[in-house]
């Protein structure tokens, strides 16, 4: 009987201690980015920073090749509530009510380099454009950190040298209506593909190419299947920390902290294994087989240069433009 009654004691004692160790909040933390890539790894350290630093309390579940959603799947379960948190392009929330104006950071040639596009994206005209996102839209960009490579042109048919070179291209372009003028203006078809669609279509010549720098051309693997790639670097983008604003109320102020500081650890080593694959990248495109130009990018800025009149006092404020571009140093 004493044995049966310590054997209960002991369970009920381990019991106790397992309740005491699990964590009190799990978030499900989603993305596009393949596994292993930089910006993978940049989720892994902001899961890694908040398990240590809530004792863990807190628990991210990551979720990365779209397992939980594309794009704009992650960005709808934020707003009911059925995802937590994403890890996205700035201006991914766009297409939102309210979120209009972040389109304006996909504007081609917008930032003049990686360090600008930083100093901006962080800066006070884009953190009022997030908060009224998380205001309008119920979600939030609450970091942004993790650079990201330059924009290019990656085809199966080139090279591309200057923008008549793209017309009549099938290429698939991220779902954001300002990417679509963009490239509808010089004549390619926009073809709408998820991240994980686009290497299939581009082996069985669906598409003719896609515009992505080293970090997600070399993740997906998509240098295997197109083999000209233009420089054109018409996009500085970053990565950006997302969360349900439903969520993001129950926090408390130390919580938001903790995130904030994990996100900026994210971010860093993102940006510094970035640096690394944009120094290496040349040479995995030479080994592949890619040929590399760098084309007449003046004349692909004269091409885009009025695409931003399409948005000017519509989509976004008059004169924003011209308040990024006179704030950069």
């Amino acid at each position: 009987m004493k044995l049966c009654i310590s054997a209960v004691l002991s369970l009920l004692l381990t019991g106790t201690a397992f309740l005491n160790h699990a964590a009190d909040l799990t978030l499900r933390f989603g993305t596009p980015f393949v596994t292993n890539s930089n910006l993978h790894k940049a989720m892994e350290k902001f899961a890694e920073v908040v398990a240590k630093e809530s004792e863990g309390k807190i628990k991210v579940q990551i979720y990365a090749d779209s397992q939980i959603g594309d794009i704009q799947q992650l960005i709808a379960g934020m707003q009911l509530g059925t995802v937590d948190m994403a890890y996205l392009g700035v201006g991914n929330s766009g297409q939102l009510k309210g979120c209009g104006p972040l389109n304006v950071s996909y504007l081609p040639y917008l930032f003049k380099s990686k360090k600008a596009a930083e100093d901006g994206l962080n800066g006070p005209i884009f953190q009022e454009l997030y908060e009224q996102c998380a205001q309008s839209a119920g979600v939030r960009i609450f970091a942004v950190a993790g650079d990201r490579s330059p924009r290019a042109i990656v085809t199966t048919k080139g090279p591309i040298l200057k923008p008549e070179d793209l017309n009549g291209l099938r290429m698939r372009i991220p779902p954001i209506p300002i990417f679509r003028d963009t490239f509808e203006a010089v004549g390619v078809k926009v073809v709408p593909l998820g991240l994980n669609e686009v290497y299939m279509a581009l082996s069985r010549g669906q598409v003719d190419g896609q515009d992505n720098g080293f970090d997600l051309t070399l993740s997906f693997r998509f240098h295997e299947v197109s083999k000209f790639w233009s420089a054109t670097d018409h996009c500085y983008d970053m990565a950006a920390f997302y969360v349900s604003e439903r969520k993001w109320k129950t926090f408390t102020p130390e919580q938001k902290a903790l995130f904030k500081r994990a996100a900026a650890e994210g971010g860093k080593l993102a940006t510094q294994l970035g640096e690394e694959l944009d120094k290496h990248g040349l040479e995995e495109l030479k080994k592949a087989g890619v040929n590399y130009v760098v084309p007449d990018r003046a004349a692909f800025a004269k091409a885009w240069a009025n695409v931003y009149k399409n948005y000017e006092g519509k989509v976004w404020p008059d004169g924003l433009v011209q308040r990024i571009k006179a704030a950069q140093k």
